[in-house]
């Protein structure tokens, strides 16, 4: 099997193949759940890090502008909201990508999704030492990762799915984005959730 770093150099050079590459392995739903919760886990504590092991806890006024924080501030929570969000984002890659035509199986998907988000952990923990540094070079590199992210997802969706192109998998990323937005904001309008009341949690 090739190796870790290799992989991901290969992702961003022939993101196609390694795509295949990566599905040819049929991993089965557990072993993939598994991973799942573990990047998901990765991700939390490495975003939640610099906030719950900053001196003095977050500022209140930081907190009153990005109400984000106070979930950083509850790691636990944080973790299941990744991870829920991922399950849900992948269920509906999948049933979206099947009614546009698509002929992929529930098990590409996962395993591309998480490679991805495998990858994000990697970038994250690069950008967090290079935020020590040179805190704006590393802004410009996480806006020029996050680029990238983009360009490769589509690539993933749509090997994941056997498109015969980038536009309809473009399509599909629209398609499900916008789905979950509006899902998001029915849920938060019927809940009586607001951002203010994230403090109370």
């Amino acid at each position: 099997m090739t190796s870790w770093p290799q992989l991901a150099v290969d992702t961003l050079r022939d993101p196609k193949g390694t795509a295949e590459q990566i599905m040819g392995w049929n991993l089965d739903r557990g072993v993939l759940y598994m991973a799942l919760f573990a990047v998901a886990a990765v991700n939390t504590l490495l975003a939640s890090a610099p906030i719950v092991l900053s001196p003095g806890g977050v500022d209140a006024a930081a907190r009153a502008a990005l109400p984000i924080l106070t979930l950083l501030e509850r790691p636990i929570m944080f973790f299941a909201i990744v991870a829920g969000t991922l399950v849900i984002m992948i269920q509906a890659l999948f049933w979206a990508g099947r009614a546009m035509g698509g002929v992929g199986e529930m098990t590409d998907m996962m395993a591309l999704v998480i490679w991805l988000q495998a990858l994000r952990a990697a970038a994250q923990a690069v950008i967090l030492v290079v935020g020590l540094i040179a805190p704006l070079f590393a802004s410009l590199v996480a806006l020029g990762l996050q680029l990238v992210a983009f360009w490769l997802f589509l690539h993933f969706i749509s090997a994941a799915m056997r498109f015969d192109s980038l536009l309809r998998a473009f399509g599909l990323l629209i398609a499900v984005a916008t789905g979950l937005f509006i899902g998001l904001m029915l849920i938060l309008t019927m809940t009586g959730f607001s951002a203010g009341g994230l403090g109370s949690v």
